[in-house]
């Protein structure tokens, strides 16, 4: 089960809970290296006030994460601490961490997630994956917590080239793009993403005032729908909406379960100085 992940860079996962977020998908891209924004971004996570059908009553939580240059490939760094309030009076403490790096050519990727119930760490994944050509097919080592392989399609794209390749669509003018992504967070199969573009926004004085990282759009109002690739892919495993900037930031996120429904706002943004390679 995908676990909070993101979509651009970095991720929000907690594979115990069984969330996943958008946040490492649209991280840097290799073409666009030059207008991708390496930063540092805090966001809160609440239950939206309009769930229902649940026995949840809360949501609380934070995550930092963190997109920057490493010379030869992007590296993604995220923590998160969540808890979960239910309608009986009980809560539950949540957390993860991720670590990764892509090339730059998009052909090589590693990886390492830690889940945490309470302060007791739950689950760990580790490994590395490679593809033999852009555009060909690959194999996924996983290291930990077995030591096992899975092969990668023909097509399959890592986050950060998955992020490159749909903000050069939405550029150009495309409303919709499918893909096939593997990021490590699950060791049992890869995800189909779908992408619709609902709207085109402009930055809000709000955001501006935020950080000079927001003041210029255009921001995508994307629609997104996860499937498991090896699964039943007629219903999605989670549905997300989110509004996207062309330098990769992302601003707001509202996550839909069915039953409940998490947003995620950005609450602190500041840039990551290039290593000057």
């Amino acid at each position: 089960m995908k676990g909070f992940a993101s979509l651009l860079p970095g991720a929000i996962r907690v594979a115990s809970w069984g969330i996943f977020l958008a946040v490492p998908w649209l991280s840097g891209g290799v073409a666009n290296a030059g207008v991708m924004a390496t930063h540092r971004a805090v966001y809160t996570l609440a239950l939206d006030p309009l769930s229902g059908g649940t026995d949840l009553s809360g949501v609380e939580g934070i995550m930092t994460y963190e997109w920057a240059d490493a010379c030869k490939g992007w590296t993604t760094a995220e923590k998160a601490d969540l808890k979960l309030f239910y309608q009986d009076g009980h809560q539950d403490g949540l957390g993860w961490t991720l670590n990764s790096w892509e090339a730059k050519d998009g052909l090589s990727y590693r990886f390492l997630v830690r889940d945490f119930t309470g302060d007791k760490q739950s689950s760990e994944l580790e490994g590395e994956a490679t593809l033999r050509s852009p555009g060909g097919p690959g194999i996924a080592h996983f290291t930990k917590p077995t030591t096992e392989a899975m092969a990668l399609p023909a097509g399959t794209l890592f986050p950060t080239a998955h992020s490159d390749t749909l903000l050069r669509h939405l550029a150009a003018g495309d409303r919709q793009f499918f893909a096939t992504v593997f990021d490590g967070t699950d060791d049992k199969q890869l995800y189909e993403i779908s992408a619709v573009l609902s709207d085109t926004l402009k930055p809000s004085a709000e955001a501006t005032r935020l950080s000079p990282l927001l003041a210029e759009g255009p921001i995508y109002h994307l629609g997104l729908a996860f499937y498991g690739a090896q699964g039943d892919s007629s219903t999605p495993d989670q549905e997300q909406t989110v509004d996207l900037y062309a330098n990769g930031i992302i601003d707001k996120l509202t996550l839909d379960y069915g039953d409940f429904t998490v947003d995620a706002v950005l609450k602190t943004l500041e840039a990551v100085p290039s290593p000057g390679c």
